[in-house]
């Protein structure tokens, strides 16, 4: 049995039906930003007293409007190419969107990358004009602020490499140059290594080309900036060639049969069908997979009971993204694609809107070492 992933923080909402979370490192943000701006608010405007630090407080709430504003887009144009998306994320390295991108092409790639840091380039374009209006004091300077924050996001995220918005770009152009997407991650993760060391000179070596010394702002910004991207090219680089081998895997050689139930059935029917090694899935009224039959709580009900007893009594709801369509005489990529998404050790795989089977993360790794 897999249990339900646990959440990724805060649950505050959702954006056309995709739940946004609030990670548990998002206060770490927010604590650095009230850190800096308040005492500098307080020197400049003395009257305001405590409530100098309640603009640090603000503008760290523009911040999260920035990037959830910023991973809504991914979703809206994930959702467009039909690629179900599962939660937008707001955390410590700025957020994310988790989506199926198995069924993605080099072009819905590229689009889905790019609608992010154009929506922060309108939302700078809305607060600069909106700057117009305003009298200066704290109004003019929070939207001010909010203008040059969403530049900055949208040309921070439009740097080539993984990543960041622009490293999905050097991949799609790769994936669609070569029609492999592997490479296509491989390069964008060394672009994105570049990119980390150009940013770390950005904040250490340019100081001192303008004559000053590196204070320790600048290089806490350095690192902190520059691990969040080694690691994610890093990861890139790892992924790419892990794809490669997944690649050689055909679906069909690590599907397993599994007994399929509807919800409405009793548990004595389906042990009836049961094979001992099975796992058993409850399918909905359309025939999608929706939850797994947990042998636990099985056991925990008598025998004499199971002809009262409705198999959703004792099963276990899987998250969204665990079933994948996929053609079994394809490879491997869209279920290893989801048990990464989703958590999940076992997956249940359709095609056609017909199930077929589960697929285990133990099955999976015994294919690729057998390569």
């Amino acid at each position: 049995m897999q249990p339900s992933e646990r959440p990724p923080g805060v649950r505050v909402g959702s954006i056309a039906g995709v739940p946004v979370y609030i990670g548990r490192g998002w206060a770490l943000i927010a604590l650095v930003l009230v850190a800096l701006i308040g005492p500098s608010t307080a020197a400049q405007r003395p009257d305001l007293g405590l409530l100098a630090y309640g603009v640090g407080v603000l503008y760290a709430l523009l911040l999260l409007v920035a990037i959830l504003v910023h991973e809504a887009a991914h979703a809206i144009a994930a959702r467009a190419f039909g690629l179900p998306v599962l939660r937008i994320v707001a955390d410590l390295w700025g957020g994310h969107t988790a989506f199926e991108s198995g069924r993605s092409t080099p072009g819905s790639a590229a689009v889905i990358a790019i609608v992010g840091p154009l929506s922060n380039a309108v939302l700078a374009l809305v607060a600069w004009l909106g700057l117009q209006a305003t009298h200066g004091g704290i109004p003019g300077t929070l939207v001010g602020g909010f203008a040059i924050l969403n530049a900055a996001l949208a040309g921070f995220n439009l740097l080539p490499g993984l990543p960041l918005d622009g490293g999905q770009l050097v991949e799609s152009a790769v994936w669609k140059a070569t029609g492999s997407r592997t490479k296509g991650m491989v390069v964008a993760g060394w672009c994105g290594r570049t990119v980390t060391v150009l940013v770390v000179a950005w904040f250490l070596v340019r100081p001192s080309l303008m004559g000053r010394d590196v204070d320790i702002l600048d290089l806490v910004w350095a690192l902190f900036i520059a691990s969040f991207l080694w690691a994610g090219a890093s990861a890139a680089i790892r992924g790419g060639r892990a794809l490669a081998a997944v690649n050689q895997v055909h679906l069909r050689d690590v599907l397993r049969s599994a007994l399929a139930v509807g919800a409405g059935e009793r548990l004595s029917d389906a042990l009836a069908r049961w094979v001992p090694g099975q796992a058993v899935v409850v399918l909905d009224p359309q025939g999608q997979p929706t939850a797994l039959v947990d042998p636990q709580a099985v056991g925990h009900v008598p025998q004499h009971r199971y002809s009262e007893t409705d198999v959703t009594a004792v099963s276990s709801p899987q998250p969204r993204g665990w079933a994948v369509e996929a053609d079994p005489s394809g490879d491997i990529v869209p279920v290893v694609t989801a048990m990464q998404t989703v958590g999940a050790s076992l997956v249940a795989v359709t095609h056609q809107g017909r199930f077929l089977g589960v697929v285990s993360l133990a099955d999976v790794n015994r294919a690729l070492e057998r390569l």
